[in-house]
């Protein structure tokens, strides 16, 4: 039993390394980036594939559509120069899983959809291999969550810089 504990520490230990992070962040805010970008010509056909989910109405899955892209690539950019991390991150594990119980929603109904819309048209992805991406970017949002990840952070090197101003103005 005590084994097992000294290498849960170590493996919690090294999840949290700051290089696993940075990797985490770039990982995941490029995905999102590449996912917003390579949505955002083609808003109509995303439209059409989040109706044939049948889980929003039309109204819902117009302004989906129209929101999904600039939110993707704001996240995306946020986590990859690393500001607003806790909120970033948080609001990526939100959409992810969304994406991740739309995919089962519509597998347990008996849906057909054989085809996500990630990646627009660049990467035709098989909703079974987007589920699949999914969980893995669902673990990249958590990891960052729970480890600060001010590591080549901006939101740290601006807080930072803050403080040091703060304190050197307290001094005059």
């Amino acid at each position: 039993m005590g084994a097992i504990t000294v290498r849960a520490k170590q493996i919690g230990r090294r999840l949290l390394h700051p290089y696993v992070t940075l990797a985490s962040r770039l990982a995941l805010g490029g995905v999102f980036i590449f996912a917003g970008v390579a949505k955002l010509p083609y808003i109509e056909t995303l439209i059409w594939e989040i109706s044939h989910y049948h889980i929003l109405p039309h109204s819902l899955a117009t302004a989906y559509g129209y929101i999904l892209p600039p939110l993707e690539l704001a996240l995306g950019i946020f986590l990859v120069v690393g500001l607003f991390l806790r909120i970033s991150a948080s609001v990526s594990g939100l959409l992810v899983l969304s994406f991740v119980i739309a995919h089962i929603t519509a597998m347990a109904r008996g849906l057909e959809i054989n085809y996500c819309g990630c990646f627009g048209t660049a990467v035709p992805l098989a909703s079974a291999d987007s589920m699949l991406l999914g969980f893995g970017l669902l673990a990249l949002a958590v990891q960052i969550l729970f480890h600060r990840g001010e590591f080549l952070s901006l939101g740290h090197w601006l807080s930072s810089k803050a403080e040091a101003e703060e304190e050197s103005g307290e001094g005059s």
